[in-house]
């Protein structure tokens, strides 16, 4: 049995067909803490682009398998364990979805997903 916790905790959803708006916590014993770093965790950037994949399959119906490559990918703020996190999903075209995560620590993330 798999005891990882390798996804944030959703608290609220608001979506429509063109953007997504998930309200997370970071949970502090999240997998991707050990040892990233032990005295100062923090959340990395390939965990959040792995996250915003993730929901756009599950929200927009994009597969992993057609995903292309992110765009203007802008790491600013870092995210650490307990923060609450705004994550927004847009639906810029078809092909191409935007992203940040937010809290009231600043703009942490953003850039595009684009897909064939």
């Amino acid at each position: 049995m798999n005891n990882k916790v390798l996804f944030p905790q959703v608290d609220h959803v608001e979506a429509n067909e063109d953007e997504v708006v998930l309200s997370l916590t970071i949970p502090a014993g999240l997998y991707y803490f050990k040892g990233h770093f032990p005295q100062a965790p923090i959340l990395a950037g390939v965990v959040q682009v792995h996250w915003v994949m993730h929901y756009i399959e599950q929200y927009f119906d994009l597969k992993i398998e057609q995903y292309l490559s992110v765009d203007a990918l802008k790491f600013q703020v870092i995210i650490a364990p307990e923060y609450q996190v705004k994550l927004i999903l847009k639906k810029m075209s078809d092909l191409k979805v935007s992203f940040n995560y937010s809290s009231e620590h600043g703009a942490h993330t953003s850039g595009r997903a684009v897909y064939r």
